[in-house]
């Protein structure tokens, strides 16, 4: 993984996802290297090249926001729309810890997500922040099963890890169930084990989201899935997400968590 240092033009951006007003996004690409994840077909980054290789990182973001902020834009700031904010580059740069400082001057509204546990490093600025949420995506509990779609992220036990510790720093947090891949993760089994770790972590929130096959991310998908022994005919969403989430529902209802769909 290479890391490209560039200068952004603006900060803070709409977004369209439910919830969230704006979207700010400090790095372009991420080296978690998500089989599945389409930020690639949405964001056009790097196309001709292996998602993951190459990440962006915009050094003046900070300055930016700071700026952008001023003239007042209200709302739900979402932190890592369509990069992950902890991903290890993160540790060098420091550019969402400084985008976290600024928001939380301004008294802005927040919500991260993530799949690194690298989040716990800002608790110091999160955990007494009012209206700020931590959501951290787990899409299985299998090791092996996240070794090959996940190669770049933390372990998933590693993530409920963090889970646990956000909610025992007293933070509003959630476990992002996303994204359910029909014959990969949607069994009961892998439902179930799932929402036992939410549970045993402490959440009291799940949202979730089946597979989304846009074209990139679907070949990167397809071209795993040998390494998990199966084959691409099992990617067949509308047949299964009804049924995976009354599994879901069934388990969150059992566990005393709450469930929320996605989209």
């Amino acid at each position: 993984m290479s890391v490209r240092l560039v200068e952004c033009r603006q900060a803070v951006s709409p977004s369209r996802l439910p919830g969230l007003d704006w979207a700010v996004n400090p790095y372009r690409g991420c080296s978690h290297a998500c089989a599945y994840c389409y930020a690639q077909d949405v964001t056009r980054f790097e196309t001709g090249r292996p998602w993951g290789e190459t990440v962006e990182a915009k050094t003046n973001i900070v300055p930016r926001l700071k700026s952008e902020l001023s003239k007042g834009p209200k709302g739900v700031y979402g932190i890592g729309t369509v990069t992950d904010p902890y991903q290890p580059a993160e540790k060098e740069y420091e550019l969402t810890r400084g985008c976290l400082s600024v928001l939380k001057r301004f008294g802005a509204r927040i919500s991260i997500l993530t799949k690194s546990d690298l989040v716990l490093r800002d608790l110091d600025i999160l955990s007494s922040w009012r209206g700020s949420e931590v959501g951290i995506t787990v899409s299985t509990m299998d090791d092996r099963v996240c070794g090959v779609i996940e190669p770049g992220a933390p372990s998933a036990e590693t993530r409920v890890g963090a889970l646990r510790k956000l909610v025992g720093s007293g933070m509003d947090v959630y476990l992002m169930a996303a994204p359910i891949i029909p014959g990969v993760s949607d069994s009961g089994d892998s439902l179930g084990r799932l929402v036992e770790a939410a549970r045993d972590a402490g959440v009291r929130r799940i949202m979730w989201d089946m597979y989304n096959p846009k074209p990139l991310a679907d070949a990167r998908l397809r071209a795993s899935l040998g390494n998990l022994g199966v084959g691409p005919e099992v990617l067949r969403v509308e047949k299964v997400q009804q049924g995976v989430r009354g599994v879901l529902s069934d388990r969150c209802n059992s566990a005393g968590i709450k469930l929320v769909d996605a989209f």
